[in-house]
């Protein structure tokens, strides 16, 4: 009834608006005295509500009672600038100002290359109508972060899960992955990815984007699907006249690889045209890393250990481009385009040791994948004289195209003893040497391609209707967005056996590639080269049998093509009282789901029995309520507040009704056609205060209750099917499942200040940051049987780390600079098992990074960037924090090479 009272309210301000006096705009650019744009500037008419804040380009408008007026211009590391000026009634009046820096008159204050990309993100920041951080591109530059996900576990409540070392998915006060949606110039990106929704962002370099922002508290015009939150990565744009060219030329080298890295990056920017009314920016990257890992992993179950060697190269291509046309002061039109390309070859060697069976395997694989996300924006904005327009159509693509996944998998009858009395370091004794490859068996050949689609298209508009009562400000606004989802993922698999011929191994072994595996506490012995048996392959089909009834299952459970419409609108009203601004509204959205899959029918000797079509839709609604307070301290303190009300939707592979049988590694997926969404309330509690040296210290509590919440069960050593006669006796079944709520409570802290106000370390600056979270789920208990069919249990939420946090120490010289950064999580629920005693952990975990530069002159600059010091590893355990399951080593890695800005 409160959202709706409020609403009814804005309604009424907005009718009345009608009869105020007529009124005018100001509208303009605010700039640095080396007129680089200052985001974020906050524009204030004396004696009244009426403000504005700078976007990224530092440009504002808003809407004002004609007359005489005072406007004071305020932006952190600068001096409040009072400007007079006369605006007519119906009258559009351009207002550039240039500011003055703090040095002046604060010698102890100075707004150098380290804090100008402080100073543009907190100034956002502080005048963002939500709560929100936001890093902008010349933060990201400080820390040696190559990728969007890595720049992100800077943020205050951030947390990162990793690939081969790297940073990829992200999460988000506490929830997993999935319950964060991304955006790119706001508005959603497709995954490339088959089975999840979310962007493994290790594909977007950091060099492309101009900022990142995460929302914690969602307002009415945006998406409401994000409980965690939402990131919005935003592309560059030009911004003066002359021209500004930029970039990077640089390499590198990976300790454990003994290999080198590429970089290089080039960017040009310009407006053009007597009245710069086109503006023109073009940004390219590349990036090439050659990385590998040393893994030991346990399975506790089968009494088996497998030891890892992986061997990677990755590459990431960046393109982006920015036009902007400005007709008048009134209109202008934008098209932006970003393309980024991340691949990934990969060697993995296997041995699997198996003391039960009393044999050996020795497994390689051979792939290559590519993801590309393609997104391109066309909009417009019109300033008219009693309401604001913006529009908005978008097209994004996405893929993983996998043209080869090669796997060969040979067999010894080698017996074998385990010992785990040292539990990160199995000890492995066999009665013969074990990488003796001329006692290794052909076994199997897997030779695959899988190609996954994901395409949006979206269209939406915006109105904005200003009004004023008395000296009181204030905003109605009203959208509605569609949107157009196709994904699709299709397969290829081969599987052969051995029909008689095929030598033993050592026919087909590479030599190594490095010098000593897991600092020669193991031995890999020499690889299989998988290209040579290709080649005896194809020279030699006729030893070979294709399972076929094993290809027709795989590739009709795997493949599927599904579609999501969606329609939203919604009505919001900002009201600024005094020093209060109140933001309310509604979000209505409708998603219709449909699908197309194939169910496998397995008789009960094991034989294929059939595979036939199957097909299914759901239609769900949701009304969200959003409410913000802002209240001002003072011009450099604000206490916020929200409640609001969001969803996450289940990632396609959770939903369509498809089982994936692995019977090597004796894995099964099956899907879950019934699974509902989550929906959540969250609560949001915020203080924050700004130096005007910038920097800002902040404290805030935040609590979610979650209802319907999706978490992965793992049932180990499970007869498959689940019902009736099984045709596997062991295999671990996972499954997406709904629990039945859960609360995430959490605190987070930031500071980042330079340390002017002491004398020795005035030139030092930190940035700390820490969020504890705490979440209790309930879910039908996992020892609940038929007598106790309604018992429970509590857990932790899947993802949730209990403790996340960054501590930075920088100094910055006139020439020289440099920083010591740390990263760390504590210890958070991957899976769940069959019981509690099965569950996967992901171990705590802490990385430290350095980065140091050297200024040869103001447009050349000498840099090294330095991570993973300490040789951090990914750990895994079930169970208990001593018992191991996974522990995987990439030792560290280095770029260097020279930025310029000309």
């Amino acid at each position: 009834m409160e959202f709706k009272k409020l609403l009814f309210l804005m309604l009424l301000v907005c009718g009345s608006s009608v009869a105020m006096a007529q009124r005018g705009i100001i509208k303009g650019k605010i700039s640095g005295q080396a007129n680089e744009p200052l985001a974020g500037a906050t524009l204030l008419v004396n004696g009244t509500t009426s403000s504005a804040a700078a976007d990224l380009n530092g440009e504002y408008q808003f809407y004002v009672n004609a007359g005489n007026l005072a406007v004071t211009v305020r932006y952190l590391g600068y001096k409040d600038t009072v400007v007079n000026v006369t605006v007519n009634a119906g009258q559009l009046k351009v207002l550039n100002i240039m500011m003055q820096s703090r040095q002046a008159t604060l010698q102890d204050v100075v707004v150098t290359g380290y804090t100008e990309g402080q100073a543009k993100a907190l100034n956002q920041q502080k005048n963002a109508d939500n709560i929100k951080n936001i890093i902008a591109a010349d933060q990201i530059g400080k820390f040696p972060d190559p990728n969007a996900a890595e720049a992100l576990q800077r943020v205050p409540g951030v947390n990162i899960e990793r690939d081969q070392g790297e940073g990829r998915y992200v999460s988000v006060r506490g929830l997993a992955p999935q319950f964060t949606n991304t955006s790119i110039n706001g508005e959603q990106i497709p995954s490339p990815e088959a089975d999840v929704r979310y962007v493994a962002l290790d594909a977007i370099p950091s060099d492309q984007l101009a900022s990142i922002e995460v929302t914690k508290a969602l307002t009415p015009d945006m998406d409401g699907d994000a409980i965690g939150g939402s990131i919005n990565l935003i592309t560059r744009t030009a911004q003066t006249k002359t021209p500004a060219i930029s970039g990077v030329i640089g390499g590198g080298y990976n300790n454990l690889m003994n290999k080198g890295n590429v970089q290089g990056q080039l960017q040009y920017g310009q407006r053009l045209g007597k009245n710069e009314k086109l503006g023109v920016l073009l940004n390219g990257n590349y990036y090439q890393n050659n990385l590998g890992s040393d893994g030991v992993e346990r399975a506790i179950n089968d009494n088996e250990v497998e030891l890892r060697d992986y061997q990677l190269t990755r590459t990431r291509l960046g393109l982006s481009s920015s036009l902007d046309y400005r007709f008048n002061n009134h209109h202008e039109a934008y098209f932006r385009t970003i393309y980024s390309r991340f691949t990934d070859r990969e060697w993995r060697r296997r041995y699997v040791f198996k003391p039960n069976d009393e044999e050996i395997e020795k497994l390689t694989k051979d792939r290559f994948e590519a993801q590309s996300v393609l997104s391109l924006n066309a909009g417009a904005k019109h300033t008219f004289k009693s309401f604001l327009l913006d529009y908005e159509a978008q097209y994004s693509y996405a893929e993983q195209n996998t043209p080869f996944d090669n796997e060969a998998a040979f067999v010894a009858g080698i017996p074998s003893t385990l010992n785990y009395t040292d539990t990160k370091y199995p000890s492995i004794s066999t009665d013969e040497d074990y990488t003796n490859n001329s006692r290794y068996e052909f076994d199997e050949l897997g030779m695959g391609n899988t190609l996954a689609k994901d395409k949006n298209l979206t269209a939406k508009f915006n109105v904005g209707i200003p009004y004023k009562i008395n000296n009181s400000a204030g905003l109605i606004k009203f959208g509605a967005k569609v949107r157009s989802k196709d994904k699709s993922y299709s397969i290829t698999q081969n599987t052969f056996e051995n029909l008689g011929g095929v030598p033993n191994l050592n026919e087909f072994e590479g030599k190594p590639v490095k010098d000593e595996f897991m600092k020669g506490r193991y031995s890999m012995g020499n690889p299989l080269d998988v290209t040579s048996l290709i080649r005896y392959f194809n020279a030699n089909p006729s030893q070979f049998e294709l399972q076929i009834a094993d290809k027709a299952a795989d590739e009709a459970l795997e493949s599927y093509k599904a579609s999501e419409d969606v329609f939203a609108t919604y009505l919001m009203g900002r009201q600024q009282i005094n020093k209060l601004m109140v933001l309310g509204g509604v979000r209505y959205e409708r998603t219709k789901v449909g699908y197309n899959s194939k169910d496998v029918i397995i008789a009960a000797n094991g034989d294929l029995e059939a595979i036939r079509p199957v097909t299914g839709s759901s239609v769900y609604d949701f009304v969200l309520p959003q409410l913000h307070l802002k209240y001002e301290l003072d011009k450099f303190s604000n206490l916020r507040a929200a409640v609001t009300y969001s969803y996450a939707r289940p990632n396609f592979s959770e939903i369509i009704p498809s089982q994936e049988i692995n019977r090597e590694d004796r894995l099964a997926t099956i899907g879950n056609a019934d699974l509902k969404p989550v929906k959540a309330i969250n609560y949001d509690l915020m203080g924050e205060h700004y130096f005007g040296s910038v920097g800002i210290v902040s404290a805030g509590l935040f609590y979610k209750k979650l209802d319907n919440f999706i978490y992965r069960r793992t049932i180990f050593n499970s007869p498959y099917p689940t019902t009736g006669t099984p045709i596997i006796e062991r295999i671990d079944i996972t499954q997406s499942q709904n629990g039945n709520d859960a609360d995430v409570l959490g605190a987070e802290i930031a500071l980042q200040r330079r340390l002017s106000f002491i004398p020795f370390l005035r030139d030092f600056s930190v940035y700390l940051n820490y969020t504890y979270t705490h979440s209790k789920a309930r879910i039908q208990s996992r020892e609940a049987n038929q007598d106790n069919a309604n018992a429970q249990e509590e857990i932790r939420l899947p993802g949730q780390a209990n403790h996340v946090g960054n501590a930075s120490l920088a100094y910055e010289g006139k020439k020289f600079s440099a920083r010591l950064s740390m990263n760390f999580n504590g210890s958070y629920l991957s899976e769940l098992g069959g019981v509690s005693s099965e569950d996967i952990f992901i171990n705590k975990r802490m990385q430290l990074d350095a980065t140091a530069g050297y200024a040869i002159t103001s447009k050349f600059r000498l840099f090294v960037e330095a991570l993973n010091l300490t040789n951090q590893p990914l750990q895994a355990y079930q169970g208990t924090p001593n018992q191991y399951i996974q522990r995987e080593f990439y030792s560290y890695w280095m770029r260097f090479g020279l930025k310029f800005n000309l």
